[in-house]
């Protein structure tokens, strides 16, 4: 009979341990559920002012940033950036290419009317003024039927003020000349020349007009001063440019 109570006792006290067991896990495990919402929550709504206070100061700078600058940036960087077309710059090159009558103003009929054909290279040392060297070749008959010819080599100060697109140079030559005539040579020969001109752009590359000139031409014997001649010649020539 003890032995069946023993049994009975030991028995019992297992099912008393179990369900205590059973009972702690699930307590347990319902605590832990009901903590982690807290914990989250908890967290939100400390990172929500957090994210909010962070939208505020995006939107003050970027509220400072318009009030500064008065407009916005793409404005403002158009405003700086904005491209200001010159005609002609410094460091700009042209040649330029004339074809002209050459008109004698002295030697009354000695001479006749002849030609020119004149090419020069320039460089734009100002967006206004270019310096070049110039050659051209020249001829005029006489009444004998010969001709007088004349290669003239120098150096041309050019003068360009601009109205839009069209360009009117103001060019000052200096320079020598080899002139032969018959048999005789003559050189070197002083050359001065002056000219007023008319061009148009046509495209940025090229451009065309004309152009007046005086040309001085004199001879100097210095061992026989009889002999000392000078040729005064006016030209108008029509000529091309090609600008790069």
């Amino acid at each position: 009979m003890k032995s069946k109570l023993k049994t009975a006792a030991l028995i019992f006290f297992a099912l008393f341990l179990l369900n205590s067991n059973f009972f702690a896990q699930e307590n347990s495990s319902e605590q832990e559920s009901d903590g982690s919402q807290p914990a989250y929550s908890e967290r939100s709504e400390q990172e929500q002012p957090a994210q909010e206070q962070t939208d505020s100061q995006n939107e003050g700078e970027e509220d400072e940033y318009i009030s500064e600058d008065g407009d916005n940036a793409p404005d403002e960087y158009e405003d700086d950036e904005e491209y200001v077309y010159m005609q002609n710059a410094p460091g700009d090159q042209f040649i330029n290419v004339r074809i002209a009558p050459n008109f004698p103003l002295n030697f009354d009929d000695k001479l006749k009317i002849g030609g020119m054909v004149t090419v020069s290279y320039n460089r734009f040392l100002t967006s206004w003024l270019a310096l070049g060297v110039e050659v051209a070749f020249g001829y005029n008959p006489t009444i004998g039927s010969n001709i007088l010819t004349y290669i003239p080599i120098t150096i041309a100060t050019t003068f360009l003020p601009t109205i839009k697109k069209f360009e009117f140079p103001i060019t000052f030559n200096v320079g020598m000349a080899v002139e032969n005539y018959l048999s005789n040579t003559y050189f070197p020969g002083l050359v001065l020349r002056g000219g007023l001109g008319a061009y148009y752009r046509i495209s940025e590359s090229w451009s065309a007009g004309i152009e007046g000139f005086f040309t001085y031409m004199p001879q100097w014997y210095a061992k026989q001063p009889e002999k000392n001649d000078f040729l005064n010649m006016a030209s108008v020539s029509a000529g091309v440019k090609y600008h790069f």
